[in-house]
């Protein structure tokens, strides 16, 4: 009996506040992953800091797992500077044109990973420096170690507050998928050209027409001489002499209406026409519009050509790339013309 040494005070009075303080947490923290948040904070406690740590489920569920960890300040940063950065995006994008597919999926996965880390990373920091303030407060409210645990383990309405919060963001979710066809319609702007596509089929027509014009060109040909030359044999009498020379006068007057009608109108139907392939990009009725889109596409390297088309709307422009040499030419411009954020038609020569 003598034999057993007497147990040390000292190190009972050490043990005992080891056993109080997991007891504590395991109270605050519920009975979801202890092996993982014990050994986490235990390290923290000996270190005197606590240092990054990564934690799945805060990674992932993000704002989510800070509500149900009763995090609400961290929670409303977290909701906060995803809501700045997402708004930004959409401000920048709408503001400084339409960016291409790379920039733009880029920009928003550099927002998802750090909406990922900085919970995923510090989750761990925030939930101990929250927790070691619950067990204090609860401890000075209490008598005992085991009331200061039923304190922590007692449930309360906050501890469901992320259920009413998911419940929101799914009824959010469905009114604006419910509502979403009218938002969604808010870019039909752009199709502007794609309606002026469907004009270039008329224009293509009047072309063929004006060749038959010609025609009249020959015509006057053998109307002019034929009439002076008859004139000429009554000249041979001296008092008919000065009637004759009179009648060449009327000769000017068909010359002007041979070369006004036809000349012109070949020149505006030949105009348009290029040889060899081209990217037709879109006809507009705005002037500036078109001028706008045609700097945009000589600022990305293309060979540009606009041509006035007359239609029951007015004088519209078309804007095309071209011409060029083949068609995998013109199907690499086509490409760049689509990251630029237009319609693009490749087609062959015509």
């Amino acid at each position: 009996m003598s034999d057993t040494p007497p147990a040390d005070p000292r190190a009972l009075s050490q043990a005992q506040p080891a056993s109080a303080t997991e007891s504590l947490y395991r109270a605050a923290l519920g009975p979801r992953a202890l092996g993982h948040y014990l050994p986490a904070f235990a390290r923290f406690d000996e270190l005197g800091v606590a240092r990054p740590h990564w934690n799945h489920a805060a990674g992932w569920l993000g704002w989510h797992w800070l509500l149900y960890r009763r995090l609400w300040r961290a929670a409303l940063l977290h909701m906060a500077l995803l809501a700045l950065a997402l708004g930004a995006w959409w401000w920048l994008q709408a503001n400084t044109g339409p960016w291409p597919a790379g920039v733009r999926w880029g920009l928003l996965a550099a927002i998802a990973v750090v909406a990922v880390a900085a919970p995923g990373w510090w989750g761990d920091a925030w939930l101990h420096a929250a927790v070691r303030q619950r067990m204090t407060d609860a401890v000075r409210e209490a008598k005992t170690v085991q009331e200061a645990c039923d304190r922590l383990a007692r449930p309360a309405l906050a501890h469901k507050a992320w259920v009413l919060v998911v419940l929101l963001e799914i009824a959010a979710l469905l009114a604006w998928r419910m509502g979403g066809p009218p938002w969604g319609d808010s870019p039909p702007p752009r199709p502007e050209p794609l309606v002026g596509e469907a004009v270039p089929a008329p224009p293509a027509a009047p072309p063929a027409e004006p060749p038959p014009a010609p025609a009249p060109a020959h015509a006057p040909e053998p109307s002019v001489p034929p009439s002076p030359p008859p004139a000429e044999p009554p000249a041979a009498p001296a008092p008919e002499p000065v009637p004759a020379p009179a009648v060449p006068t009327p000769a000017p007057a068909p010359a002007p209406v041979t070369v006004a009608a036809p000349a012109p109108d070949n020149n505006a139907a030949l105009r348009p026409r290029l040889g060899g392939h081209g990217v037709s990009v879109g006809i507009f009725a705005d002037p500036a519009n078109a001028e706008r889109v045609a700097k945009r596409l000589r600022d990305a390297g293309l060979p540009v050509v606009s041509d006035p088309l007359e239609s029951a709307r007015g004088t519209l422009t078309r804007v095309r790339v071209g011409p060029l040499e083949s068609a995998e030419e013109a199907a690499a411009a086509a490409e760049t013309v689509r990251n630029l954020g237009l319609e693009a038609r490749p087609y062959g020569p015509r």
